[in-house]
């Protein structure tokens, strides 16, 4: 048994749906699933520097419970799982670092890269914050009042995470109503809550490319 992770390079976000489909289509060793890209060279050369392929010699040390599957188009790595934490987190890190598309197969999470050049925090009264910081977020979150009542965390045009509170958002005061959209209409989608804590997680999660908050709530879709 192993904790797998599928990586690839998108030019876009692809949905959940999309990324299962792709990688099922991968692990069968099917080509022409995705593009080759020089980013998926880079993060695997980054990759084995820190954490070598499974040998014959390294394997009562390797975290790996099987070679690293890699081809031009991809790379599945399965992680054993006292090593779980500790490398899924470096992966993950890396290829955001690298711009390179990570999928869990375990909960069906999509983590696209996030360009930091591309990163805004915009404000109820229009000001704007490009590449903004975690700490940037969470004074603005801690910062929301009835006048400064919506924050917005865009990750690329039309690809966002929202937070707006009390009366002003029409909802109870002292409420907050959060919502992400991908990219279309038909995936805009919001949920009700009263706790700030799990929307500041939410927020740091969306500027890092980790999508995976979103299980913990219920979200219904936003209609036009």
């Amino acid at each position: 048994m192993s904790f797998d992770l599928g990586f690839w390079w998108e030019a876009q976000p692809i949905t959940p749906v999309e990324a299962a489909r792709k990688y099922s289509a991968m692990i069968a060793g099917e080509v022409g699933i995705a593009n080759e890209h020089p980013a998926l060279d880079v993060f695997f050369g980054e990759l084995i520097s820190r954490f070598p392929d499974l040998t014959e010699d390294n394997f009562e040390t390797s975290p790996w419970a099987a070679p690293l599957y890699r081809t031009s188009e991809c790379l599945i790595a399965p992680i054993s799982y006292p090593r779980q934490l500790e490398v899924s987190e470096f992966l993950l890190e890396l290829a955001n670092a690298t711009g390179v598309t990570s999928y869990d197969p375990q909960s069906g999470n999509v983590h696209f890269p996030v360009s930091g050049n591309s990163v805004t925090l915009e404000f109820a009264d229009g000001t704007v914050i490009n590449s903004p910081s975690r700490d940037d977020v969470t004074r603005a979150l801690n910062g929301l009042s009835p006048e400064d009542w919506y924050l917005i965390l865009e990750t690329r045009p039309g690809w966002f995470i929202q937070v707006g509170f009390g009366t002003a958002a029409g909802i109870p005061a002292h409420s907050y109503v959060l919502e992400f959209r991908d990219g279309s209409e038909d995936e805009h989608f919001r949920t009700a809550l009263a706790e700030l804590p799990q929307i500041i997680d939410a927020f740091h999660k969306s500027l890092s490319g980790d999508n995976s908050w979103r299980a913990n709530f219920r979200f219904s879709r936003v209609s036009y």
